[in-house]
C-alpha cells in the first residue's frame, strides 16, 4: 500500500499542469475581476488612497454578495459570523461549522457552473456545426477560412454559399461576445438563407436583412456585415454594412487596395439613411491577386502590454507570402498572430476569409 498522503496528493494533482495554473492566474482571475468590477462605482478622487482602497474593497465585497442568491447570501454571511465567533472564542466548533457551510455553498455554486458549462459545450458544438464546410475552390479562386471564438461561443459570423452561377460570402461581427451574440448570429444566418431565395443582389440582401434583423434587436447590440457575390467568371460584387474594409492585394502592381463602399451597421439609429448610403462595388481580380476579409478580432489582437496587432501587420504578412497558396498564407497569418499575442489572452472572436485568384 502506498503512502495515504501521497495518494491524496496524486488524486488532487492528477490533471494539474503549468498551463492550467497560468490560465487561472492570467485569464480567469482577470475575467472574475471584470465580472464584479462592472458593479463597482468609480472611486472618488478627492479621498485619500487609504479611503479609496477601503471603499473599493467594500464595493467589491458587496458586488460579490449581490451576485449570490438571497438564500446563499444569508448562509455565506452566517458562515463568516460563525468563523469570527469561533476565531475569537475557545469554541472551535464554530470554525468547523463555518468551514462546512462554505464548502456546501461552494458545492452549490460549482454545480450551477458545471450545468451552465455543459449547456455552453452543447451550444459550442451546435455553432461549429453551423460553420460552413465549403470546398477549397470557388470558380477560379482558392478559398480558406478561419474562425476561433474568444469564449465557448462567439458573435462573429461568416458563411460561404455556393451555387452554379454565383456564390456568396458573408462575414460580420455582432457587438459583444458570448451566448447573446451567438444567438443573434444564428438569427442572421437563418434570415440570410431565406433572403437568398428571393434576392441575388448583395445590396438588396443587406437592405432586407436590416428590415428583418432589426426587429426585436436590443439597443445595445448591432451588426456589421460584408456581403459578397462571386460570379463564375471571377467578378466580385461587394456591399458593406459598416464592416471593416476588404483588402485587395494586387500581385502584379504590388499594391494593396482598400475596398470600402459606403454603408453603416445594422441596428444603429440610422434615421432612414441606411438604404440611401448603402453602395455596391464590383471588381475583378487578376491571377495571383488576393482578396482578404476579416473581423476586428484579428486586427485588435493584443499582446501582453495591450498593443494591437494592427491592420498594417496583416498587410505585411500577406504581402510577404503572396506567392504562396491560400492555405499557406492562412498558416503564416495565424503564426504571426499567435507569436504576437504570446501569453496574453484572446480578447475577441477571430475570423477571416482568403480568396486567391488562380
Amino acid at each position: 500500500m502506498s503512502n495515504p498522503i501521497k495518494r491524496i496528493f496524486d488524486l488532487y494533482t492528477s490533471d494539474l499542469s503549468y498551463q492550467e495554473i497560468e490560465k487561472l492566474i492570467k485569464r480567469e482571475a482577470g475575467e472574475v475581476y471584470e465580472f464584479f468590477a462592472k458593479d463597482i462605482p468609480k472611486p472618488d478622487q478627492s479621498r485619500n488612497k487609504f479611503s479609496r482602497g477601503f471603499l473599493f474593497l467594500r464595493s467589491l465585497f458587496n458586488a460579490f454578495l449581490l451576485k449570490l442568491t438571497p438564500g446563499r447570501r444569508i448562509f455565506y454571511l452566517a458562515a463568516l459570523l460563525f468563523f469570527i465567533v469561533g476565531y475569537t472564542s475557545p469554541h472551535n466548533g464554530y470554525v468547523l461549522l463555518a468551514f462546512v457551510i462554505l464548502n456546501l455553498l461552494l458545492a452549490f455554486e460549482l454545480a450551477d457552473k458545471l450545468t451552465a458549462k455543459n449547456e455552453l459545450d452543447v451550444a459550442r458544438k451546435i455553432q461549429f456545426d453551423l460553420i460552413p464546410k465549403h470546398s477549397s475552390k470557388i470558380f477560379n479562386y482558392e478559398i480558406v477560412s478561419y474562425y476561433e471564438p474568444a469564449h465557448e461561443v462567439g458573435g462573429d459570423y461568416y458563411d460561404v454559399i455556393e451555387t452554379p452561377e454565383q456564390s456568396y460570402l458573408f462575414i460580420g461581427d455582432i457587438s459583444g461576445k458570448g451566448m447573446a451574440a451567438a444567438l443573434y448570429m444564428v438569427r442572421v444566418q437563418a434570415i440570410l438563407y431565406l433572403l437568398l431565395e428571393s434576392f441575388n443582389s448583395v445590396r438588396e440582401i443587406l437592405i432586407n436583412l436590416k428590415k428583418y434583423f432589426s426587429k426585436n434587436l436590443r439597443r445595445e447590440y448591432f451588426l456589421t456585415l460584408t456581403a459578397v457575390s462571386v460570379k463564375n467568371d471571377g467578378q466580385i460584387t461587394l456591399s458593406r454594412a459598416g464592416h471593416l474594409p476588404t483588402y485587395w492585394f494586387k500581385h502584379d502592381a504590388n499594391e494593396v487596395v482598400s475596398v470600402c463602399p459606403q454603408g453603416m451597421g445594422i441596428g444603429l439609429n440610422d434615421k432612414g439613411i441606411f438604404e440611401k448610403m448603402l453602395e455596391e462595388i464590383t471588381f475583378k481580380p487578376l491571377e495571383k491577386d488576393i482578396v482578404f476579409f476579416f473581423t476586428d478580432g484579428l486586427s485588435e489582437t493584443m499582446n501582453i502590454v495591450n498593443n494591437l496587432f494592427g491592420e498594417e501587420r496583416i498587410k505585411s504578412v500577406i504581402q510577404n507570402n503572396i506567392e504562396k497558396s491560400s492555405e499557406e498564407i492562412k498558416s503564416a497569418l495565424l503564426k504571426a498572430v499567435i507569436d504576437y499575442r504570446g501569453t496574453a489572452i484572446q480578447n475577441d472572436d477571430l475570423t477571416f476569409l482568403i480568396l486567391k485568384a488562380c
